[in-house]
């Protein structure tokens, strides 16, 4: 079975932080968290087919693909108090996971954290841009997201490594349609940058809606990527005071 999590993640002591990655990213994101965050919190990077050591297979093309197979892959793993971290394109994902693990009568996490996008159930804003010619496509990426490297299309290496990953990623979240499902029934926090402009006011505190438990919404220093920047330790800190 391909490996979604490390095992050496699973076996680590202390609550189990399951992070999920924003579109064109991966594992990687997340390696620095576990020198930043507390012994008592294990940070296990959900690691998605197409892309780093999982590169040779093909990347799953639906959240529902990929929310299957990760669930069928870690649910022995969800024996001890566990979180669900998931950012962006993973924020979706993360948030679907829950309501399976929900669905399966499993105890849920001790919190789900989710970051850089709007609540699941609000119109998508935009559909058809994992169809665009290359120039177009990454354009619109900048323009909404931002993070896009200087001189990406000139270099032929990146491009061609790339560009399939982040084609695949956009087109799981613009093919992903909300079903009206039962409320979750665990706290649930709200996170974006101050910067990040794919997501709005509204759009946060609407994921409200999704969940029975306790709510809260933060904004941290930064743009859309600012779990990795300037927002991140403000952001750990946060993490580790609910996991604590």
């Amino acid at each position: 079975m391909p490996e979604w999590v490390s095992e050496r993640d699973l076996l680590a002591n202390g609550v189990r932080l399951f992070c999920l990655p924003h579109a064109g990213s991966g594992a990687a994101a997340f390696y620095r968290w576990k020198r930043l965050l507390p012994a008592g919190v294990s940070v296990c990077p959900v690691m998605l087919p197409g892309r780093e050591i999982r590169i040779a297979e093909g990347a799953l093309l639906r959240v529902s693909e990929i929310v299957d197979a990760l669930h069928e892959a870690v649910k022995g793993s969800l024996d001890r108090p566990f979180a669900i971290f998931g950012h962006s394109m993973g924020a979706l994902l993360a948030f679907e996971w829950a309501q399976r693990i929900a669905g399966d009568g499993l105890r849920g996490p001790a919190c789900l954290f989710v970051s850089g996008r709007n609540a699941p159930h609000l119109p998508f804003r935009h559909r058809g841009l994992h169809k665009l010619a290359d120039a177009e496509f990454v354009a619109e990426l900048n323009v909404r997201y931002g993070g896009v490297p200087e001189g990406f299309l000139e270099d032929a290496d990146m491009r061609e490594f790339f560009l399939p990953i982040l084609r695949a990623d956009l087109e799981v979240v613009e093919t992903y349609e909300y079903q009206v499902m039962e409320k979750l029934g665990v706290p649930v926090q709200a996170f974006a940058g101050v910067d990040d402009r794919s997501v709005s006011e509204d759009g946060l505190a609407r994921w409200s809606e999704i969940t029975n438990g306790p709510f809260s919404v933060r904004r941290f220093p930064g743009d859309h990527f600012y779990h990795l920047g300037v927002g991140q330790a403000e952001l750990l800190r946060v993490i580790a005071e609910t996991l604590g």
